[in-house]
């Protein structure tokens, strides 16, 4: 199954998972009363986590599906490994970030969990509308 994009959406997906990095560094580099402002209305903790991280892995398949010719399931390996490292490297970040908590091994269980569906719906969407139709069988 071929699944390259032209050269430029290639680069617009990557560009997506450095835009999706960057701010994800940023808000985690935010003290909590700023995060506060930036919010409209409180969502649970664990939920944004899950969300920011299915972007990103919607984000991360995209661009890995487009430029690599690597099979589905490595791709989905590839997402959740390196959305998972991120993800620590993050709750590692918010130590250092002034009042706010870091390491925390639920969030980061959000992050990875995200990645994953975010990856695993990606593909389930791409397979399923995108792919090549096979012909039905012969009868005989």
């Amino acid at each position: 199954m071929k699944r390259s994009a032209p050269q430029w959406l290639r680069i617009l997906a990557w560009f997506g998972v450095a835009i999706w990095a960057t701010t994800i560094t940023i808000l985690s580099s935010m003290t909590p009363p700023q995060l506060e402002d930036l919010a409209p209305f409180q969502v649970w903790d664990k939920a944004e986590h899950f969300s920011a991280f299915l972007a990103g892995g919607i984000n991360l398949t995209l661009a890995l599906s487009w430029s690599t010719l690597w099979p589905w399931k490595r791709v989905i390996v590839c997402v959740a490994i390196a959305l998972a490292v991120f993800g620590a490297v993050d709750e590692i970040h918010q130590l250092y970030t002034p009042n706010r908590s870091g390491a925390d091994v639920y969030d980061w269980s959000a992050d990875a969990l995200g990645s994953v569906t975010g990856a695993l719906l990606t593909v389930f969407i791409y397979a399923r509308y995108f792919s090549t139709p096979r012909p039905a069988p012969a009868r005989a």
